[in-house]
């Protein structure tokens, strides 16, 4: 009985197509478009997929700009102001003034409290 309703439903799809060719044609054809218009290389899944990168390449852009401009802004200040020069100097390098001290304090970390 199942296979007869089968069969009969896949009759009726043969018969519906030979008698309906124009609709049939148009149908594949509109299908046909459709797929090309989602899947191939200019297609809908690759135009959002480059959409997202371009999103986030452009927030990356927004940052690095960020931090370029952080870096204009300190390297101007150590073209016009010697104390800067002085403090990255005393900081980063461990310069000194003639005639200072320094003492060197070591902590041990092994020491709880």
């Amino acid at each position: 009985m199942n296979k007869e309703k089968s069969e009969s439903v896949f009759v009726r799809i043969l018969r519906f197509i030979k008698y309906n060719k124009f609709f049939t044609l148009l149908a594949l054809i509109i299908i046909s478009v459709i797929v090309y218009a989602v899947v191939a290389d200019k297609g809908l899944l690759t135009r959002m997929k480059f959409q997202r990168e371009k999103t986030k390449l452009e927030k990356q852009l927004i940052e690095e700009k960020k931090k370029q401009d952080t870096l204009r802004k300190e390297i101007d200040s150590l073209n016009n102001s010697d104390a800067k020069i002085e403090r990255v100097a005393r900081e980063k390098y461990g310069m000194t003034k003639e005639g200072e001290v320094i003492y060197k304090i070591e902590v041990d970390s092994n020491v709880s409290k």
